[in-house]
C-alpha cells in the first residue's frame, strides 16, 4: 500500500470519510476504523440520529448530519447505523435517499440488510452457485414434517432476522423436536430450519474486503455449545485458506453485494458450505488473532471506491 502521503482528492487534497455510528467509542470497530480513515484522510463520526431530511420542489433533496451536508464527505461507511436514539425507519430510509441521489455508501443499504435475513441471504447464496446448506421456511405448523423430511434431523432453527448466533437451536425430528418448532413457529411467525452441518464444533470466519480475503481463523466453539462465536468463549486460531475456501469467502460475498464481510464457513462432509455471511461484522477478535487491521484494509478499500466513484473525482498516488 502507498504511505499515507499519496492518498488525496482533486490533485491534493485528502480523502473526506465520514464513519456511521452511534457507537464511537464504545465500539471497538468503530474506533479501529475511524481511526484508520484519519491516517489516510479526514474522518468523522456521524450519529444516526443526526441525520436530517429536507425536500424542497424547487432544490430537490437534501441531506445532512446535524450542521455536516452529506457533499462535505467523498465516501461514507456505514458501520453502525442504526441508535442509539432517533427513529429507525427514518435513518434507514435516509440511507436508502443518501445512495439514490448518487452518494458513494458502503456497505450498501440493501447488501446490509439482505445480510441480515438468513432467507434472502440463503437465496442469493444458492442463485450464485455458492455451497451453502439446506434450508426451509415455513409459517404452518402442518408444513413442519415436510420441512424437516427436507434438511434433515437433526436441523437448525434459526430467527429469520439476526446475526451473531443469537437464537439458534439444534432441533430433531422427534416429538420434542417438533413440539419446539411449533412454539417457535407460533411466537416468531415464521420458522426457518437450516441444514445441520456436523463440522465437529469448529467453523472458519473468513473476512473479505473488496476481492480480496484479508485473514481468516478457525473459531472452536466452547464444551455444550454449538455457536463458535468469540463472544461466548469460542477459541480462534490464525489459519491461511487454500484458493477453493479464499474463492467460496470472496464469491459470498459478492453475491450478497457487501464490500466487506465475515464469512463463516463450516467443513462438513461434503465439503465447505457458508453457514453466515455477516454484513457488519466486528473484527476485533480476528486483529487480535491474526495480528492484521481490518479497519486499515476497508479504509483503502473505501479510498479506492472513491477514486472509482466519477462524482467525487479523488485520486489514491500510486493506488494499487
Amino acid at each position: 500500500m502507498p504511505g499515507e502521503e499519496g492518498v488525496g482528492r482533486d490533485g491534493g487534497a485528502k480523502l473526506r470519510f465520514g464513519v456511521v455510528t452511534g457507537y464511537p467509542q464504545e465500539d471497538p470497530t468503530s474506533r479501529s476504523l475511524l481511526r484508520a480513515c484519519a491516517s489516510l484522510g479526514t474522518a468523522t463520526a456521524l450519529a444516526p440520529a443526526s441525520i436530517g431530511v429536507e425536500v424542497d420542489g424547487g432544490d430537490g433533496i437534501r441531506l445532512r448530519f446535524g450542521q455536516l451536508p452529506v457533499e462535505e464527505f467523498d465516501v461514507l461507511l456505514l458501520l453502525r447505523g442504526l441508535g442509539p436514539g432517533g427513529d429507525f425507519d427514518v435513518q434507514l430510509l435516509a440511507y436508502r435517499l443518501l445512495e439514490e441521489e448518487g452518494h458513494l455508501v458502503i456497505n450498501s443499504l440493501d447488501a446490509l440488510l439482505s445480510a441480515r435475513d438468513k432467507l434472502r441471504t440463503g437465496a442469493l447464496l444458492a442463485r450464485a452457485g455458492v455451497p451453502t446448506p439446506p434450508a426451509v421456511v415455513v409459517q404452518q405448523p402442518g408444513d413442519l414434517a415436510a420441512a424437516f423430511a427436507r434438511v434433515g434431523s437433526p436441523a437448525i432453527a434459526k430467527p429469520q432476522w439476526g446475526s451473531l448466533g443469537d437464537g439458534i437451536e439444534l432441533l430433531g425430528d422427534d416429538e420434542r423436536g417438533r413440539a419446539r418448532a411449533a412454539r417457535l413457529l407460533e411466537e416468531r411467525g415464521a420458522i426457518y430450519l437450516q441444514a445441520f452441518v456436523d463440522h465437529g464444533g469448529r467453523d472458519l470466519r473468513l473476512f473479505v474486503v473488496g476481492d480480496r480475503v484479508e485473514a481468516a481463523m478457525e473459531r472452536r466453539a466452547p464444551p455444550d455449545e454449538l455457536r463458535t462465536n468469540l463472544q461466548i468463549g469460542g477459541v480462534a486460531t490464525e489459519i491461511h485458506p487454500d484458493r477453493e475456501l479464499r474463492e467460496i469467502a470472496v464469491r459470498a460475498a459478492r453475491a450478497i453485494g457487501l464490500d466487506w464481510a465475515g464469512v463463516d464457513v463450516a467443513i462438513g462432509p461434503a465439503g465447505p458450505t457458508v453457514l453466515e455471511v455477516n454484513g457488519s461484522p466486528g473484527w476485533e477478535g480476528i486483529d487480535r488473532t491474526t495480528r492484521r487491521d481490518m479497519g486499515q484494509a476497508i479504509a483503502w478499500h473505501a479510498a479506492r471506491r472513491a477514486n472509482e466513484s466519477t462524482e467525487s473525482g479523488t485520486r489514491v498516488e500510486g493506488g494499487e
